[in-house]
This record gives structure tokens, C-alpha cells and sequence, in this order.
């Protein structure tokens, strides 16, 4: 049995609303495609109907009903695994295991109560879930795991703050999630090749070796290969033996990162629903934003007065980089 795990994260680039970093690991029979054993309920290259799309979460969100199909990768592959829909935001974010009393010292985030589905017919969901979980059994393929990690503008500043870098601060969420991840690797002793790890590039970043050393401190790590298209790593412990690999394009490279990242868009398009519904229903005629620079400088332009008024720490709202 082989090891397939991905990461990937959405919110980088925006000024408000949280960066979430997103994981997924699987385990199966060595040379099992993800994508082929779930053709008759996935489809990878475009949408099709009667199935979810697992691939970039750029692609899977965009068009009028990208948030419906978002939702529907999503929700479908989490009750796969977990048997049940998640009733609201709250019990997901409970779920993931998200600090929810930490996120809640911003007003915007007090009230998680947002039903889910949003968007999508819950029976359907289920249903296909359902599908999915079956045909992962039929070809012994296991979900092993799904981590998400939300990291909201107050710790995002704080760990721009503790590396004055971006970069660096980006890699603290995703070592987190990695970290996680590669607990779920199954011991052998000696170990043998386990599997692969494949992660978005973080940015334009190629020397990842030291940040591993210092995430497996128990383990040897063999730079594989540091160019521009993709950084590969070996790292070997007494009892593993796993192959981590960032590379641009990720998502297109292996299943379980093309689902980690509609994990991630999905998490921060709902807290950023949240933030919205919150700021909308106090300032009468505020349009909701997506976070991104241009239209969140433009929402706090609108905001500015109620901000002054309120007196809501900016440091929560806006990031700093």
C-alpha cells in the first residue's frame, strides 16, 4: 500500500479574511489513480453533470455556480470520510479542530451559525458521498485524512511580525498541516518507499530542506532536486520513509492536492461570508467583498466611517502584508 498526500492553500494574496491551508492524505494500492477509480462520480477537467470536480479550486469555483460546485467537492469527500454533513460553519470549524473561542475575539466571527449546505441540495450530497465511499472501498483505497487550517488576520500579522517575511510566515501554516500529515504515514520497519507528498510551491520559494529538518528533526533529509518547476525531498526515520515534493501546479500533479485545495477555498469563502453578513447587516448599503486588494481597499474606504465609530481593532481586519 502506497501513501498519496497534498497541501495547498487559498488566501495568500488578499487583504482581508483568512489564509487557510488545506491537507488531504490517502493511502492505496501502489500505482491507484484517485481520478480514475472515482470517474463515475468525479470528474477532473471540466464539470460534468451528476458529478463533483476535484481539481485546482480556481477552476471548480469559477462561473456563476462555482461556490454551488465548490461546496459540492467539498461537503460530498468530507461525508465520505465522516458519514455526515456538517449542520453549520461552527460544527466544521469544531470538527477541523480550529480554535472557534480564538476566532471568536473577532466580532465578525462570533455568530458561525451559517447552515451548511449553502448552496447545494443536502440530499444529493449525501448520496454522492455515499458513491464515493464505495468506490474508494471497492478499489481499498482509504481517505485517510483531511486537515484544515484556518489562520485569521490577527495570527497572520503575528507571524509577520515574528519573521518580518511572508514567505516564511505562509510555510509556518503549511509545516503545521505537513506535520499532520506525515503522522498519518504507516509505520514499517525497516521502512520502506511509503509514498509522496505533493504541495503547492509557496510562492516563488525553492530551498524548503532546513524548514523540513526542523518539522522531522528525527529524520534524514536528501535534497532530491531544487529547480524552478519543483523541489523534491527524501526523508527517512526509523520507521518511514517519504518522498515531499513542492511544485507549481501542484493540484494538477496529484488528486489529493487538487482537493486540498477546494478544501481550503471553500473554508475561507465561508468566513469570508461570515465577515461579510456581519459588516452588511451594520452598515446599510455596504456591498460584500471577496477580500482582494483593489475591492477590499474599496470596502474599507466604505467601512471607514463605521470603523472610526465602532472602534474595532484594525489589526484583526487587515493584514499587514
Amino acid at each position: 500500500m502506497k501513501f498519496l498526500a497534498g497541501i495547498d492553500e487559498a488566501g495568500l494574496g488578499p487583504i482581508l479574511g483568512p489564509l487557510v491551508v488545506g491537507g488531504v492524505a490517502m493511502l492505496g494500492p501502489e500505482g491507484t489513480d484517485p481520478w480514475r477509480v472515482l470517474n463515475r462520480h468525479v470528474a477532473r477537467r471540466s464539470h460534468k453533470q451528476g458529478k463533483v470536480r476535484v481539481a485546482d479550486s480556481k477552476l471548480v469555483h469559477a462561473g456563476p455556480h462555482g461556490r454551488q460546485r465548490l461546496e459540492e467537492t467539498a461537503l460530498v469527500f468530507w461525508a465520505a470520510q465522516r458519514g455526515e454533513l456538517p449542520p453549520t460553519l461552527a460544527v466544521w470549524l469544531q470538527q477541523l479542530g480550529a480554535d472557534v473561542a480564538h476566532l471568536q475575539r473577532c466580532p465578525w466571527y462570533e455568530d458561525l451559525a451559517l447552515p451548511l449546505p449553502l448552496h447545494a441540495d443536502a440530499d444529493w450530497l449525501q448520496l454522492q458521498a455515499e458513491l464515493v465511499a464505495r468506490a474508494l472501498r471497492k478499489a481499498d483505497v482509504a481517505l485517510l485524512d483531511i486537515a484544515v487550517r484556518p489562520v485569521d488576520v490577527e495570527e497572520w500579522n503575528d507571524l509577520i511580525a515574528d519573521t518580518d517575511n511572508k514567505s516564511r510566515a505562509h510555510f509556518r501554516a503549511y509545516a503545521e498541516v505537513l506535520g499532520r500529515l506525515l503522522d498519518r504515514l504507516p509505520a514499517s520497519t525497516p521502512p520502506e518507499p511509503q509514498g509522496h507528498v505533493v504541495a503547492d510551491r509557496c510562492g516563488g520559494r525553492m530551498h524548503y530542506a532546513e524548514d523540513l529538518r526542523r518539522l522531522r528533526p528525527g529524520a534524514t533529509v536528501e535534497t532530491l532536486c531544487e529547480r524552478p518547476p519543483e523541489s523534491s525531498y527524501r526523508l527517512r526515520s526509523a520507521t518511514s520513509d517519504v518522498t515531499v515534493t513542492f511544485a507549481e501546479g501542484g493540484e494538477a500533479r496529484a488528486f489529493p492536492t487538487a482537493l486540498a485545495s477546494c478544501f481550503a477555498k471553500y473554508l475561507r469563502e465561508l468566513m469570508v461570508e461570515a465577515m461579510n453578513r456581519w459588516f452588511c447587516a451594520r452598515v446599510p448599503g455596504l456591498l460584500p467583498t471577496a477580500g482582494y486588494y483593489t475591492d477590499g481597499h474599496r470596502f474599507l474606504g466604505d467601512l471607514e466611517p463605521y470603523l472610526q465609530q465602532s472602534g474595532l481593532p484594525r489589526g484583526r481586519l487587515v493584514r499587514v502584508r
